[in-house]
């Protein structure tokens, strides 16, 4: 057993995947590692929405292409992977970050609801990690990041099934990173606190008052102040970027709250 490691390859010699990056913390990854350095190929459902997001990378001087991907079919995931093969190479990153909300009770949101949103923000993560890590762990490199959520650890009311799905994902990641040991995979969860996203904006009003009302009631809104998806971008540049022979398997990334004028 070596205990050295190869020196890390320079950031344009590792194509990274980004899914989810028609808006929020997935584009803004995805412009993160493209300023890096990184060939970036980014994926979402609504493929008309990464035109833009591949121009201002070009124009910025990166390298980026867009490829759609249902994260929810594995037909898809496939496609997708094998495509960004084509365009720049074996991906050395993958983020992980395609999701969307919906919100209610748990014994109130319909079944079918709530098994698709188990399927986008769990189900969907373990297909992408069998399309793209086998690959990884032959080459003996790679990163994979996963957007987690602080949700995870502390439940918010009135949330569905998005609790339970990042649950599981965060118990996932665990797992995986005990079972990539050894091989040159870095695996990490990115865990967001509160984020101003698209994910949420779609609420109607009453469901909006009742989700910020609970939320309230249980300790959930000490300040108004919210991440950006660039605060978070930012911890997914750190975390593929480590040097070889460390790696951050966990980043917390909470609003800083506003300064009080009269702190007594």
């Amino acid at each position: 057993m070596s205990l050295k490691f190869p020196p890390q390859r320079d950031a344009a010699d590792r194509p990274a995947l980004v899914t989810g990056a028609s808006s929020g913390i997935g584009r803004a990854s995805a412009e993160a590692l493209a300023a890096l350095g990184h060939p970036v190929v980014v994926g979402a459902r609504r493929a008309d929405r990464l035109d833009d997001l591949v121009g201002r990378i070009r124009e910025a001087g990166g390298r980026a292409t867009a490829r759609p991907v249902d994260v929810t079919s594995a037909e898809s995931v496939a496609e997708f992977v094998a495509a960004a093969g084509e365009a720049y190479g074996p991906p050395e990153v993958l983020v992980s970050s395609a999701g969307t909300l919906k919100m209610a009770r748990v014994w109130e949101m319909e079944p079918d609801d709530f098994a698709s949103q188990i399927d986008i923000h769990l189900l969907a993560v373990q297909r992408l990690l069998h399309a793209v890590v086998p690959g990884m762990v032959d080459r003996r490199r790679g990163d994979v990041v996963l957007i987690g959520s602080d949700v995870a650890y502390t439940a918010r009311p009135r949330s569905g099934a998005y609790v339970a799905a990042k649950a599981g994902l965060e118990t996932m990641a665990h797992q995986a990173r005990k079972e990539l040991e050894g091989t040159g995979i870095r695996l990490g969860v990115v865990r967001p606190g509160p984020v101003m996203t698209e994910m949420g904006t779609e609420f109607d009003p009453e469901t909006a008052e009742s989700v910020i009302n609970d939320w309230v009631k249980h300790g959930f809104g000490r300040h108004p102040r919210m991440c950006k998806p660039a605060d978070l971008a930012r911890g997914v540049a750190a975390m593929v970027s480590m040097p070889r022979g460390a790696q951050i398997t966990e980043l917390e990334i909470q609003p800083e709250a506003p300064i009080e004028e009269d702190y007594s």
